[in-house]
């Protein structure tokens, strides 16, 4: 029987997920890009934008959390292709067949075709990077003491955080802001050891504190930049690219989000058991389709024309800027786990008649015979 999934994190997981959906919302909806500088709506926008950069880190630590504990599954690295190539696909056929793509371009038909080696969800790609190397992680996060595996993440917290939030100005650890699979390597290793080697204190409050209050240092930090470049100071030319994309804090990898992302988990985990409450059952249904909601919402035709179509910019400067952008997040998590879960129905039916998952184990079963020789 499979194992239930721990109620406390799945609800983080949506609360992760409909982070990141606000966020697309601000970014591929224009309002970053229009909103004068100064407003109220200016610092609100922001303000949604930055706090929502913790989500995948948080995304990620839960992954290492449990999948250190798991066995590698080719049958879930089938799945996960599977479901990335039939939203890739199949939303791009849909808007080419009713026409709502406009032009056709040959270029978004091939990503389509590819979307793991094309990059054509970003995310997706990394993770299932990731996901092939977990079993060399885990192996690796058992070999070492509790002492050894605190220094390796001193070490490489300081190498891939610290280091390049301190020497912005350097390539030398550049790994895209964390959007690289060396970044997701880093914190599935942070979840790793959290569930090899935390104990709960039991005390969720100053863990949620916490990490509140270093994310609302990400979005203060951006505006304490801009105060910074207005001074004396912001005529010195290193300090310009204290704002390189969004800010050198606008980061996955940044030392404030890795703070708050990390803060935010352990508080969950540090929270009662809500395993036996009666939405339990709900929660975790709808938690296993928040990985499609993304595959839905971040394809190129969804965020380029359907969420730019809805106007979102055309909120900014009005008393329902915020009640809008959390009204539309909610109505595409809804929308996105309903249409998954009739995929995930449909995958069932198709992969019972066919056997799929045996043929994996015994592919599983071969791979384990190579590796042990």
């Amino acid at each position: 029987m499979e194992k239930k999934r721990q109620v406390n994190l799945e609800i983080l997981r949506m609360i992760s997920m409909f982070m990141i959906i606000v966020i697309h919302i601000v970014n591929h909806g224009w309002m970053i890009d229009l909103v004068q500088k100064g407003t109220a709506s200016y610092y609100i926008v922001w303000f949604l934008f930055g706090i929502g950069f913790t989500s995948i880190n948080i995304y990620i630590l839960i992954s290492g959390y449990f999948l250190v504990m798991s066995k590698f599954s080719s049958w879930k690295v089938l799945r996960m292709v599977l479901q990335v190539l039939f939203y890739a696909l199949g939303i791009t056929l849909l808007f080419w067949i009713t026409g709502w793509a406009g032009e056709k371009e040959l270029k978004i038909l091939v990503y389509s075709l590819t979307p793991i080696a094309s990059d054509f969800y970003w995310f997706a790609t990394m993770y299932i990077g990731m996901y092939l190397m977990s079993p060399l992680l885990n192996r690796f996060a058992k070999g070492l003491t509790k002492r050894q595996f605190q220094c390796t993440l001193v070490l490489l917290f300081v190498l891939f955080s610290v280091w390049t939030n301190v020497f912005y100005w350097s390539s030398g650890m550049n790994i895209a802001g964390g959007v690289a699979i060396a970044w997701f390597l880093v914190v599935y290793l942070a979840g790793a050891y959290i569930r090899l080697h935390y104990v709960p204190d039991n005390k969720p409050g100053k863990w949620l504190r916490a990490g509140i209050g270093f994310s609302l240092l990400i979005p203060i930090s951006r505006v304490l930049i801009e105060l910074l470049l207005m001074t004396p100071l912001g005529k010195i030319p290193v300090f310009e690219d204290l704002l390189w994309g969004y800010s050198i804090f606008y980061q996955y990898n940044s030392v404030i989000v890795c703070i708050a992302a990390v803060t935010l988990f352990i508080a969950f985990i540090n929270m009662p058991n809500l395993g036996n409450g009666k939405a339990a059952p709900l929660i975790r249904k709808a938690a296993a389709g928040v990985f499609g909601v993304y595959l839905i919402h971040d394809h190129h035709y969804i965020r380029e024309i359907v969420i730019r179509e809805i106007g979102c910019y055309d909120w900014l400067y009005h008393w329902y800027l915020v009640p809008n952008i959390l009204l539309l997040a909610v109505i595409i998590f809804v929308a996105g786990v309903s249409i998954d879960t009739v995929r995930a129905f449909l995958f069932d039916v198709i992969e019972k008649r066919i056997c799929l998952r045996n043929q994996c184990e015994r592919f599983d079963g071969w791979l384990r015979k190579l590796w042990y020789g």
